[in-house]
């Protein structure tokens, strides 16, 4: 019975990060009470003479060429450099200062190829606004602590009545920027874009459950359901709190301070998603947004108080896993490596589930004791399950034993390394941070697989210093010594932070053995007597 509890945690453990490491967001089944307020369309000749029915406003537009009016704006603040355009008054570049993409070059938020549609841009029947030149206020701005906050305003009119304004506040200190958009004599649906893969850096599937695409918040819950064809679209009605286009670390969402109609979804050529704010009603319009664009770090995130950290997918035991993460970056502070405060972390950790772990320990040793006597009884009433299970239950309250104590301890700490899976695996502090020789990124595969091989030495050595009962069920015994090659195979991609965790963990799980052996159990004699 305790082999079988022994092999149903570790399965359980297997089974949880399968999920997490194969299965992709969303990481709950759909219900179709939850279907309500998503419409999937698929283009038609006829949606496509209708933009604003369809959604397909926007996706049209092609490659920009210069014009003699066109104008440059710079932005530079301490975080991020943005460039802006007067012909359709919207964001060319993104760049973030403080985050590099190969290790030379800074983020770029923005895709820098033809064809893409930038991230304000506005549309709607009769008048592509992204080809017309707006009139600006300033040529450049440049922010600093001294100097924390400017206003851009960029403004279109023309002889039919029709004005568009834009109003961005830049501050230096943030990454978000404020909207205040307004406009006159359109009769139409206005269609407001964020952009084609705004937010977007790193496109290749991690495994990880990581998302990459559109994602908004409706009626408090997270959507991240995604056209799956180019040219459809996925249409959210609701409570819209926010809307946005995200990869694991980065994310640029827009927030709407009143009532939205509806977020759009689509799939443009290219793999790139474009996601739209719709107006029903554009005349007199007057609408306040927040744009933040930026890295997924948690309190920036969080303080908006709008749900937006939920893209930092912490998992089930969320609550467990904000503890070890501020402790993480506290330990960081100190210490200046993260590696250094996974190792300390795992230590603690190690350190407070002691007296469990030898209780553990203990008691599989007292079953080991046992075992003779149980498989005597097995074989005595092998026809008789009933009589079996009686006189097994009086073997153990003879003998003091509860055959779930062994395994309990180790249930109760799955939740917490869970939650430090799930801090290691998605916090961007990790990202491109350095260890020692040769892992330069916590956040990325050993490219040696050095400590993933280690690791599975480490399993070999605790299965060695747990030796099986003589009993045992083959299969069993066998199935406990795949553990360490599964493990080992499954942690080659792994991040090395999640790794390093691991290791120390069984390193230090190795040397509470050898002490618990040495001088915590009872010697033969004392028992006997």
């Amino acid at each position: 019975m305790e082999k079988r509890l022994i092999i149903a945690t570790v399965l359980s453990v297997l089974v949880l990060l399968g999920f997490s490491y194969f299965y992709q967001f969303p990481l709950s089944p759909k219900k179709e009470a939850e279907k309500k307020d998503v419409v999937v369309a698929e283009k038609t000749p006829e949606a496509k003479k209708d933009a604003s029915a369809e959604g397909k406003a926007l996706a049209k537009k092609a490659k920009q060429s210069p014009l003699p009016s066109e104008k440059e704006i710079i932005i530079e603040t301490d975080l991020y450099r943005a460039i802006l355009t007067n012909r359709g008054a919207v964001i060319k570049a993104w760049e973030l200062k403080k985050y590099t993409a190969n290790g030379k070059s800074h983020v770029q938020l923005i895709p820098q190829v033809d064809g893409i549609i930038y991230p304000l841009s506005l549309e709607t029947d009769g008048v592509d606004f992204n080809e017309k030149t707006f009139a600006i206020d300033k040529n450049s701005i440049n922010l600093n602590k001294d100097k924390n906050k400017e206003t851009l305003t960029l403004t279109y009119t023309d002889p039919k009545g029709v004005k568009v304004e834009k109003r961005l506040t830049f501050y230096n200190d943030t990454y978000k920027i404020d909207i205040d958009l307004s406009a006159e004599g359109i009769d139409k649906p206005l269609l407001f874009s964020i952009g084609s893969d705004f937010g977007i850096v790193d496109k290749t599937k991690t495994g990880y459950g990581s998302h990459i695409g559109a994602v908004a918040s409706v009626d408090g819950k997270v959507k991240w359901d995604l056209p799956k064809k180019a040219g459809e679209a996925v249409q959210y009605q609701g409570k819209i709190a926010w809307a946005a286009s995200e990869d694991k670390y980065f994310i640029a969402s827009i927030i709407p301070k009143n009532k939205i109609d509806e977020v759009i979804v689509r799939k443009e050529e290219m793999e790139r998603f474009n996601t739209l704010i719709k107006f029903a009603k554009a005349d007199k319009l007057n609408e306040t947004l927040v744009l933040y664009a930026g890295p997924k770090e948690y309190s920036r995130l969080e303080a908006f108080r709008i749900g937006l950290e939920e893209t930092i997918p912490l998992g089930w035991f969320w609550f467990i896993a904000l503890p070890l993460f501020q402790l993480m970056k506290w330990l960081y502070k100190i210490l200046g490596n993260y590696g250094i405060a996974i190792i300390l972390i795992t230590a603690i950790i190690k350190v407070i589930f002691a007296p469990l772990t030898h209780k553990s320990y203990k008691s599989m040793k007292e079953m080991q004791k046992l075992q003779p006597k149980i498989t005597a009884l097995q074989k005595k009433f092998k026809d008789d399950k009933q009589k079996l299970n009686i006189e097994m239950m009086g073997l153990y309250k003879t003998h003091k034993v509860n055959p779930v104590s062994g395994c309990l301890p180790m249930v109760i700490q799955i939740p917490v390394f869970i939650a430090l899976y799930n801090v290691l695996s998605y916090a961007i502090e990790l990202r491109h941070a350095p260890f020692f020789w040769w892992i330069q990124d916590l956040s990325a595969m050993d490219p040696y697989y050095i400590f993933p091989v280690v690791m599975g030495i480490s399993m070999l050595i605790q299965q060695w210093m747990t030796p099986a009962a003589p009993t045992a069920d083959p299969i069993q015994s066998k199935m406990m010594l795949l553990m360490p090659v599964i493990f080992t195979f499954m942690f080659l991609s792994f991040p090395s932070g999640l790794v390093l965790y691991w290791l120390v963990n069984n390193v230090l799980s190795i040397a509470q053995q050898v002490v618990t052996n040495r001088y915590l159990t009872p010697p033969p004699s004392a028992e006997a007597a």
